[in-house]
């Protein structure tokens, strides 16, 4: 199975670059855009689709939530470190009428931007803040506003008159038109007058095989960024599933980021940054941070720019992290170990070599090869698995399968560290290869888990000593080492390397330099 995988890779990465190549000869005049990363910060985390500006009216999708977060944004000292986007996602739309009924154009909600967008822009700009922007390759997006699907023309150059710079374009409908419809917006976005960012979602919906997507295509459509997964949510449980799936496909991935497309950069999408929002810790936050570097993934913040902590804001600005995540070779990450310790790595432009040692799940005990002992139950939820689609190692009826028969079938594989029950004893259950992706509560399911599977909680989780070999990441001889978070130099390495003490679900984050 691996050289099959390897073999389609091979494949894809020799299709990759035929299309590039005739992608740049028919563009070569063309504006390169991204050529590092984007940066910025979104509204879809924290704000999603409120629109009741009675109730909330600093929560609200309007012009003021856009407007003070591009104060905040400037004050507060996010742009000056590199986030220099205001994202506006879903539900700014007025949906009576849809578009306009003699130029066809999208409309801005009147009562929530009673100046329209044009003006929004203007504001941002004012403070050299980029404007970005939402729409979908269907009839209406996810949250059923008005979309673009049939109006690619038309709406590239509507929003080129906005001031627009940024595009993020979703997907909300039938997937069969996605490969006309994504062509046609990158089409239209390089003949509107205006250098516009474009950011594809078409792979999030071709599922989770990343070696099967078809990416070269979305390079030679001009995609700048794509989402290709699962959308974050505020949670350490959806945040580790990210990881771990970027993860398994690093390799895979590091083929199609870099910054030499026919529109300049493409990069993988790993969603927002959490960091700042009460759901994480400051562990994970750094975590979050230091794995999106390492794969050269962009940073768009998913928190409320008014209001994040100093600790937060310090992660977030770390000019040394931010280094790691803007160098300009481009070179996306690989995950060289996986399981509850791992090894992370990333070249850089000038030959320093960037690492991650992630202690996932460090602290757990060695599978119980026996059933010897009392099941932990979980009730209303179970643990989720680091690995597999959505953190599932296997899934099944347990309409055909008793609990008992469950529980045997797990105790008998070593690998297994237990598994999600329905209630109703009818709907699907899966099985967890260990329990490190936190947990899940739902009234719908019970979770049962060998003892000593079950993770501690992250304040009592166990910091462990993570020790690497230098070659595991290309470097042969002694190099310097250089703590990110730290700000410090740990002396130098020859042969391996130790860092001491990460913490649980945290990270070691390095940066090595060659003599």
């Amino acid at each position: 199975q691996k050289s099959h995988t390897l073999t389609t890779d091979s494949n894809m990465a020799g299709i990759f670059r035929a299309t590039l190549v005739l992608a740049l000869v028919g563009r070569a005049s063309a504006a390169k855009l991204a050529l590092t990363p984007p940066m910025g910060w979104m509204s879809w985390e924290l704000f999603r689709c409120d629109i009741d500006c009675d109730r909330e009216p600093t929560h609200c999708i309007n012009a003021n939530l856009y407007e003070t977060m591009t104060d905040a944004l400037v004050k507060n000292g996010f742009f000056a470190a590199g986030y220099d986007g205001i994202h506006i996602d879903d539900c700014w739309e007025t949906k009576n009428p849809p578009r306009d009924p003699v130029t066809h154009e999208l409309l801005p909600d009147t009562t929530r931007f009673p100046k329209g967008f044009k003006a929004l822009g203007d504001y941002m700009h004012a403070q050299n803040v980029k404007f970005a922007i939402y729409t979908a390759e269907s009839s209406h997006t996810c949250g059923g506003y008005p979309a673009s699907a049939g109006f690619e023309e038309v709406d590239a150059k509507t929003f080129a008159s906005w001031g627009v710079d940024y595009l993020k374009v979703d997907g909300c409908g039938p997937t069969e038109y996605y490969e006309k419809g994504y062509a046609a917006m990158g089409q239209a976005l390089q003949s509107c007058g205006r250098d516009i960012v474009y950011s594809c979602s078409w792979p999030a919906y071709l599922g989770s095989n990343e070696a099967t997507k078809p990416y070269s295509t979305m390079i030679a459509d001009n995609c700048n960024l794509w989402r290709n997964y699962a959308d974050i949510q505020c949670s350490w449980s959806s945040l580790a599933n990210i990881i771990e799936h970027y993860g398994q496909y690093s390799q895979v991935l590091k083929q199609f980021a870099g910054p030499d497309g026919p529109a300049g950069g493409h990069w993988n999408d790993m969603d927002m940054l959490l960091i700042g929002n009460d759901c994480i810790n400051d562990d994970e936050g750094r975590t979050q941070l230091a794995i999106w570097s390492i794969m050269a993934a962009p940073l768009i913040m998913g928190n409320d720019v008014r209001n994040v902590s100093a600790t937060a804001t310090a992660t977030l600005t770390n000019a040394e992290a931010i280094a790691v995540n803007q160098d300009v070779l481009g070179s996306a990450g690989i995950r060289v170990t996986a399981g509850n310790t791992q090894l992370w790595y990333r070249n850089l432009s000038n030959g320093d070599v960037a690492v991650v040692l992630y202690n996932m799940n460090g602290g757990a005990p060695p599978p119980n090869k026996t059933c010897g002992f009392k099941w932990d139950v979980v009730q209303d939820g179970y643990y989720e698995g680091c690995t597999g689609p959505s953190g599932n190692e296997k899934c099944f009826s347990a309409s055909s399968t008793t609990l008992e028969q469950a529980q045997a079938q797990c105790c008998s594989d070593s690998d297994c560290a237990g598994f999600s029950w329905p209630k109703d004893d009818k709907s699907e259950a899966c099985f967890k290869k260990n329990a490190g992706c936190g947990e899940t509560k739902t009234t719908a399911y019970d979770g049962y888990f060998k003892h000593g599977f079950t993770p501690s909680p992250p304040d009592n989780g166990v910091p462990v000593d993570i020790t690497f070999s230098l070659s595991d990441v290309g470097v042969a001889g002694s190099v310097s080492v250089r703590d990110i978070y730290a700000k410090a130099n740990l002396g130098t390495a020859s042969g391996s390397f130790t860092a001491k003490k990460v913490p649980f679900h945290g990270v070691a984050f390095l940066r090595l330099s060659k003599y």
